[in-house]
């Protein structure tokens, strides 16, 4: 999982300078168990999680020699480490940027059946569970939150907040950089209004079978959380 920092991002890890719009990628590995499929044919994990940042490959077949042995990212999370954890220690800082007006996000990447839909629908949840915490303790203010989704299937951009399959067009913004044209934007009222939309979306995301997964997403999901805030 890679997570990245936006403007000002050395307030959430090492300053390595002092420019107002620094970037900062962190990325974090999560190494899953194996399933009841891999275990029924007793295979065994390639991977070893040797501390909170590096990981060995335990493979030593000749034609995969040129793979490196280890591996060293900003955090690896083993096969024990819950989705909460992942949560706490490499993506809630950054989500929970967005609140002070930092751009940022968070994204997984692996294969298929690697676990990143799993792991993302939590950060989600939690995610989401501690903005609306945050909006409470924050009475002061009056905060307004607007939810998009996307699917990006065979390089097709779709709206996830509606049934109309019709392709949507990337443009080329001059002060918004690249936008998707006529892509719904829903002003939240609540949690659960939020929780009832991400519903929306994950009922009309692309699955299909895998040798690996028989409900496995064959798309690519955006979701896009928009913050601003006023004094009261």
């Amino acid at each position: 999982m890679s997570s990245v920092y936006g403007e000002e991002a050395s307030q959430y890890g090492d300053d390595h300078g002092s420019g107002a719009h620094e970037e900062k990628i962190f990325v974090a590995v999560r190494l899953r168990p194996l399933n009841e499929k891999e275990i029924t044919n007793n295979d065994v994990s390639d991977w070893e999680c040797i501390n909170n940042t590096t990981i060995l490959y335990k493979n030593t077949l000749s034609e995969r020699s040129l793979f490196p042995t280890a591996c060293v990212y900003d955090r690896v999370f083993g096969y024990e480490c819950s989705t909460r954890q992942v949560y706490e220690e490499a993506a809630k800082g950054v989500a929970l940027s967005v609140l002070s007006g930092i751009n940022s996000s968070i994204f997984a990447y692996g294969q298929t059946s690697s676990g990143k839909t799993y792991t993302m629908s939590g950060i989600t949840e939690y995610t989401l569970a501690d903005i609306y915490d945050h909006i409470a303790k924050n009475d002061e203010r009056e905060f307004t939150l607007k939810f998009s989704a996307m699917e990006i299937y065979n390089e097709i951009v779709r709206d996830l907040l509606t049934p109309d399959d019709t392709p949507l067009r990337l443009l080329d913004d001059p002060e918004r950089g690249t936008v998707v044209e006529k892509l719904t934007e829903v002003t939240l009222k609540d949690w659960n209004h939020l929780k009832e939309l991400l519903s929306v979306c994950e009922a009309q995301r692309k699955i299909g079978e895998t040798a690996l997964n028989e409900v496995s997403s064959r798309s690519h999901q955006i979701l896009r959380l928009v913050s601003a805030s006023v004094t009261r």
